[in-house]
């Protein structure tokens, strides 16, 4: 009797199995896949998926418009239907091949099992172009106008569209932001001399518009972790306020406030110590700061008042931080912005080697400790709070543009643990970019507002930009500026030292995107620049 009933019941499982294996399958995206588009193309291990053209085939998606997509390092930001049209390199999922043929009105163009893959190829060849459905674009790439018109950018919607399928739904434009993060404020030191002594008025910082290096000079440095830095010249070449319009036009900027605040601020010419002037926190407002980070290691400069005196100020004008607090708790709590229905948390952590110290406690002031396990207990209560995850820490030893062994095992936990993004800090110069499981890691952007001014590394930082769509990173730029007169930041044009600044940032980033600029692949290196058909960091106005 019971051998009979097992029979049975195993009868009865073997058929649902079987008919489950026959049903198809839902479509993938719909589980909240953080990088639908790349996960679809990719096993869990990284390597390309084959055979995925099947995917779908028993119920068709609708038709989306298509996106032209190059190398994440390209400059270009623009491409002709008609260079389009006569690419038969031109990279293309075959699920589109029928939309990019009549849209295009060329044939013969490279197919392949699906968007992902595209979009890995392109990833990983600097002179590749692509098409992909729009919703299938990765921060591994960077997306390109049609004639002009972009699908990816906020504003209104383009009209004439040129790759746009009848009936195709494009994009909810309200739902694409743009997130500016830069580095290293000091209102101390340079910002205090120019405004201040030399009476040039608290306009003066936000005021820099495009600027070209005319000359530079190797010397010998032991601030480098190759030896040389570069001294060198400059002039402006005009578009002044472009910066600020950039960063007020953001729809969140935040930076890292490496000072404490304090009314009884002491002018500091040369001095690794610093102290904020309360007069010119305006230059944050200027600036559209909507957040800065207090985790590092010169917020305690004043002391433990000063830390309570500092979020005083910020809490009067309105701007958000995180990083640093009274006790352990309120070290680690994160700022939240609501951009629409989506919200963004941002942790900040301390890690400048000696500054341990400097750790707050449960019953003393000081900054949120770098250590791993806080972190991912921090990412992890803050991912059910909010869409988004950035964590910014200020860590490492300075003048590296190569990420720190240690620093690229943190990122990947803190990846691991639930963050969207990473953006850290303290090199004082930019350091390299990675894009980890999908989310892109900036491992320095280096200084913003403080007048490291001598030599050409410390002068140039960069802003990480990126671009959401919902909850989700779709693509990210560097945009390289130079900071001129010890307080003012100018955008580099693309032949005065922009695509120079880019090349270094590349050359120490990590993963395939980047193996054309290792060296000795400099051939790689020069193809990839030569491309550039606009001035580097052509996120900003163009002058």
């Amino acid at each position: 009797m019971n051998r009979t009933l097992y029979v049975a019941a195993a009868m009865l499982v073997s058929l649902a199995l079987l008919f489950a294996s026959c049903s198809p399958e839902s479509p993938e995206g719909e589980g909240g896949d953080r990088q639908a588009g790349e996960a679809r193309a990719k096993g869990a291990d990284g390597s390309q998926a084959s055979g995925s053209t099947s995917e779908g085939a028993s119920q068709p998606e609708p038709p989306r418009p298509l996106v032209p997509i190059a190398h994440l390092t390209s400059t270009r930001e623009s491409v002709s239907t008609e260079e389009l049209s006569r690419n038969r390199e031109l990279a293309v999922p075959q699920e589109s091949m029928g939309s990019a043929e009549e849209l295009l009105g060329g044939s013969g163009f490279e197919g392949f099992d699906s968007a992902g893959a595209v979009v890995d190829h392109v990833s990983r060849n600097p002179g590749a172009l692509g098409l992909v459905p729009w919703d299938e674009v990765s921060p591994r790439v960077r997306t390109l106008a049609v004639e002009g018109e972009s699908l990816l950018e906020a504003g209104e919607e383009p009209k004439d569209y040129a790759l746009r399928p009848q009936e195709a739904t494009g994009p909810d434009r309200d739902e694409l932001r743009r997130v500016v993060v830069g580095g290293d404020i000091v209102l101390d030191r340079g910002q205090n001399y120019m405004v201040i002594q030399q009476g040039m008025g608290l306009d003066f910082p936000l005021d820099g518009g495009y600027a070209a290096i005319t000359s530079r000079v190797p010397e010998p440095s032991d601030y480098s972790e190759t030896g040389i830095v570069h001294q060198f010249t400059a002039e402006r070449t005009g578009g002044s306020g472009a910066v600020r319009g950039y960063l007020t036009s953001a729809d969140l900027t935040l930076a890292n406030l490496e000072n404490p605040v304090i009314r009884a601020a002491v002018w500091h010419p040369e001095d690794t110590t610093f102290t904020g002037e309360l007069s010119l926190l305006p230059i944050l407002e200027d600036a559209g700061i909507d957040g800065v980070t207090l985790g590092n290691n010169h917020i305690l400069d004043a002391g433990f008042s000063g830390v309570r005196e500092t979020r005083a100020h910020l809490d009067d004008a309105g701007i958000a931080y995180a990083g640093s607090g009274m006790d352990l708790a309120e070290a680690r709590e994160p700022m939240i912005f609501s951009l629409g229905e989506t919200k963004v948390g941002v942790l900040s952590y301390q890690g400048v080697p000696s500054y341990d110290w400097a750790w707050a406690t449960e019953t003393a002031a000081g900054t949120a400790p770098i250590t791993e396990e806080v972190m991912m207990e921090d990412v992890q209560r803050l991912r059910d709070r909010v869409d988004l995850v950035v964590v910014s820490p200020h860590w490492g030893k300075e003048y590296m543009a190569t990420p720190e062994p240690w620093q690229v095992d943190w990122a990947h936990a803190a990846v691991e643990a639930g963050a969207d993004l990473v953006v850290g800090g303290h090199a004082h110069w930019p350091k390299g970019i990675e894009v980890y499981e999908g989310s892109p890691i900036f491992y320095g952007v280096g200084n913003f507002l403080f007048d490291q001014s001598w030599s050409e590394e410390t002068s140039t930082g960069i802003f990480a930009e990126i671009t959401l769509y919902e909850d989700r990173v779709v693509q990210i730029q560097p945009v390289p500026f130079v900071v001129l007169d010890y307080a003012q930041p100018n955008f580099l044009t693309a032949s005065g030292g922009g695509n120079r600044a880019l090349r270094k940032v590349y050359a120490a980033s990590l993963g395939p995107e980047f193996e054309a600029y290792k060296a000795p692949a400099t051939a790689g290196s020069s193809t990839a620049s030569s491309s550039a058909t606009s001035t580097a960091g052509s996120a900003s106005p163009s002058p």
